[in-house]
């Protein structure tokens, strides 16, 4: 009885840990829609409102949730102070816990973050709309991935868990 409770657990366990590998694939997705809407409220908020980045930066941070707001807010307040826009977004990344992004949409969220208030509103723009492609491509791209990495995740995790049972037993 006791070894089969054991094996019951190493099977649960090792098949949590597939499933929750597989879900940070739907989570980077989430989260890349959440920057393509903050891109576009970026774009509103300097063509219209004219206001200072900070107060850009923390209003497009009001209207996210989770880590994508985190990462506004934070950018936003490093702003504030004297150091580089390089830095405020490489801290500000660093301080947005769970925050679930591919390599190049990271990227394309620095150099944005980099660019934005250096140039006219012409090339704000320009920036923008770059941006905002790179981020729609890594998007369709995560969304053509997420669904077979997560079901192989799921998997990987109770094969192993059935390895590991049959190995113990």
């Amino acid at each position: 009885m006791l070894r089969l409770l054991g094996g019951a657990l190493v099977l649960l366990a090792s098949g949590s840990f597939g499933i929750t590998a597989g879900v940070r694939y739907y989570r980077a997705a989430r989260h890349l829609q959440a920057f393509c809407r903050a891109v576009e409220l970026l774009r509103c908020e300097i063509n219209y409102s004219l206001q200072p980045l900070p107060e850009v930066c923390a209003l497009v941070a009001d209207r996210l949730a989770g880590p994508p707001a985190a990462f506004f807010r934070c950018f936003a307040a490093q702003l504030r102070e004297p150091v580089s826009r390089d830095r405020a977004a490489a801290a500000a990344m660093e301080a947005a816990r769970g925050l679930q992004l591919p390599q190049d949409a990271v990227m394309a969220v620095l150099e944005l973050c980099s660019a934005l208030g250096r140039y006219d509103l012409d090339g704000e723009n320009r920036m923008l709309d770059l941006t905002a492609s790179r981020l729609q491509a890594a998007l369709a791209r995560c969304e053509a991935e997420k669904r077979p990495r997560a079901k192989c995740y799921a998997a990987l995790g109770l094969c192993t868990g059935l390895a590991l049972l049959i190995l113990a037993v």
